[in-house]
């Protein structure tokens, strides 16, 4: 799978996994030792808040609504942190290695497309 910015044609993550249990939303990135260039991993139904909490390594953080608009964006997470986006709606997130967002130029009202 990847995730592209269909607003700017750009690939935020060629090699996109996804998070879509209970089991592998709760674990998401925690006990890695850092994402590789081009990865990211997509949490499915994250509402609008995810945490960095047992992380060893900063990301970027790109909240989606349902029809892949991007709602929030959050640059550079530090490990351990609590994140909340100002959105009520039920949203994805789409976690990615820090400086991708910077790198893409990805924006608030750019649409992200996931293909396989």
């Amino acid at each position: 799978m990847k995730a592209l910015n269909s607003t700017n044609k750009e690939i935020l993550a060629a090699d996109l996994h996804i998070a879509a249990s209970y089991m592998t939303r709760l674990v998401g990135l925690m006990g890695r030792e850092k994402m590789k260039d081009g990865e990211g991993l997509l949490i499915k139904g994250s509402s609008n808040s995810i945490h960095t909490f047992f992380m060893k390594f900063p990301i970027d953080l790109l909240f989606i609504d349902k029809k892949g608009l991007v709602r929030f964006a959050k640059e550079n997470v530090a490990p351990w942190r609590m994140v909340f986006a100002p959105l009520l709606t039920g949203t994805d997130c789409l976690e990615l290695p820090a400086g991708v967002i910077k790198k893409t130029a990805t924006k608030v009202g750019d649409v992200i497309r996931v293909e396989a």
